[in-house]
């Protein structure tokens, strides 16, 4: 008798040994914290996906940063365009490695100078080849839409001189 109430009190302290350590472990992983800041982005996202007047999607607001709202050109390029012609479009993106040739650098004021939008639409739809240029441009036609190639368009011409 004496041997199984002192089983039942080793039992029961270590079944309060392993809850102990269960509730530290909650303690150190606690999702709370995670599952409201998820809340919120939810509730952000849900709101942001209302559609405009003109039936197209709002350009996103930069949250986090407070940032101005970046134009549909700048969101593109940066999604599509950037890995090879930078950010900053000057031909610096983390893509060039290895590229023969290298991307256009935009800040070109020369080549800003002698190329029409037209042709820049047409390379970015159609890839560097459907003009002569080279392969490794990608065609995003199948991308992008010809109203947001045009914004594009619009993005690159902003690099001039910069």
């Amino acid at each position: 008798m004496k041997m199984r109430r002192t089983l039942l009190v080793l039992s029961s302290l270590s079944f309060g040994m392993i809850l102990t350590a269960c509730n530290s472990c909650v303690d150190q992983h606690n999702p709370r914290p995670d599952q409201a800041k998820f809340k919120q982005e939810e509730t952000f996202a849900k709101a942001e996906q209302t559609l405009t007047p003109e039936g197209t999607i709002p350009v996103p607001v930069a949250v986090a940063t407070g940032g101005a709202p970046r134009s549909l050109g700048q969101e593109k390029f940066e999604l599509f365009c950037a890995a090879c012609h930078g950010v900053n479009g000057k031909a610096n993106g983390p893509g060039v490695a290895g590229l023969n040739p290298m991307p256009r650098n935009f800040t070109d004021v020369a080549w800003q100078g002698k190329v029409d939008d037209a042709h820049i639409h047409k390379i970015i739809k159609e890839g560097g080849a459907s003009v002569g240029l080279s392969a490794t441009m990608p065609a995003w036609g199948s991308a992008l839409n010809d109203a947001e190639i045009d914004d594009v368009v619009k993005w690159v011409r902003q690099f001039k001189g910069k």
